[in-house]
């Protein structure tokens, strides 16, 4: 009887800790990618402050996977897109390029949604802005949803 005292004990010790590691891993597996959503464009355009400047963001089409999507951006003249990209949230699918017209108009870009197994995708573009009269940059984001028919 005094042997089954300390091995009950252990496998207390060992259950409860077992308990604690899964909770902790849970809650981060289960934590949000998007840290600081500025906006959600699925609907409708998006208008955010970058360096105390408006900028707007929108789609000149819904979001349809595995079809080109345009995205409007509206800038302050001193303010341009240095880069920007989609990652999926709900799938990780990669970073996906948002490519400009042109280097000279920083205005209208396109990229492409990967098709998912999915019926409603989340997605995040991250946005990274420059403004050249101070060489600041900022970064932010907007959400956004794909359905598939």
């Amino acid at each position: 009887m005094k042997n089954s005292l300390p091995i009950s004990r252990i496998i207390l010790f060992i259950a409860l800790l077992c308990a604690a590691i899964y909770g902790v891993s849970v809650s981060y597996v289960n934590e949000s990618l998007i840290k600081n959503n500025d906006c959600d464009i699925t609907a409708s355009e998006c208008v955010f402050s970058a360096f105390n400047r408006p900028v707007s963001v929108k789609f000149e089409q819904a979001p349809v996977a595995e079809e080109e999507l345009f995205i409007r951006f509206e800038l302050s003249d001193d303010i341009v897109v240095q880069n920007s990209w989609i990652e999926g949230v709900n799938m990780y699918m990669g970073k996906t390029p948002v490519l400009f017209e042109s280097a000279q108009d920083n205005n209208r870009a396109v990229t492409f949604l990967g098709s998912c197994n999915l019926s409603e995708m989340h997605w995040v573009m991250f946005i990274e802005l420059k403004n050249n009269a101070t060489g600041e940059v900022a970064l932010k984001q907007a959400t956004f949803s794909s359905y598939q028919p």
